[in-house]
């Protein structure tokens, strides 16, 4: 292997360290703002350094065919040194910035889309429900006057009626009476 091939491949390894430095600050930063569980962040740590190295090899192979020697490693731990040491303090405070806000966008989206959408679906729902109660009281009082009218129209018909069907009921219950006393009239016959 090529000296160039190998200054390239701590290079790459110190830009490695750099970056798995910012992925740990991004992983506590979040767990810590996401307020995780124990149980769930043993696994999210695991998942975490898996990651990191399958990040490490795939680099590893695409730089120097996946090549391990000492000089990778101190070249990752430089390079997560150097960042821990210059750069860890100004990328907290810059992903806290990040996080404030899309807090607040996500807020301000939410507000605009409650002030122009939500409440005025929820106003026309109302001003409908209104009418539509304001128009079945008008119409309920309406029928119950001219149900009223009706009752007041049709009362001397209604005795006559009643009348009507005490006549009909007395015949249909002789009539009823009379095929009974026939019908079991006839079966005592045949005993």
């Amino acid at each position: 292997m090529s000296i160039a091939v190998q200054f390239q491949t701590v290079l790459a390894m110190t830009a490695c360290g750099a970056i798995l430095g910012m992925g740990f600050d991004t992983y506590h930063v979040f767990s810590r703002k996401g307020k995780i569980p124990v149980w769930l962040s043993f696994f999210l740590d695991i998942l975490f350094w898996v990651g990191s190295m399958a990040l490490v090899f795939w680099i590893l192979i695409q730089v120097n065919d996946g090549i391990v020697r000492f000089p990778i490693f101190l070249g990752m731990l430089f390079g997560a040194w150097v960042y821990f040491v210059i750069g860890s303090k100004k990328y907290i405070q810059f992903l806290n910035a990040v996080i404030k806000f899309l807090r607040w966008l996500y807020r301000t989206i939410v507000l605009l889309i409650y002030t122009l959408i939500v409440r005025p679906v929820l106003l026309l729902y109302k001003l409908i429900f209104m009418v539509v109660t304001f128009l079945m009281t008008i119409i309920m009082t309406i029928f119950g006057y001219v149900w009223k009218l009706i009752r007041f129209l049709s009362s001397p018909f209604a005795r006559w009626g009643q009348h009507l069907g005490k006549g009909i009921y007395r015949k249909w219950a002789g009539f009823w009476g009379s095929f009974k006393k026939w019908l079991f009239s006839g079966k005592k016959k045949q005993k």
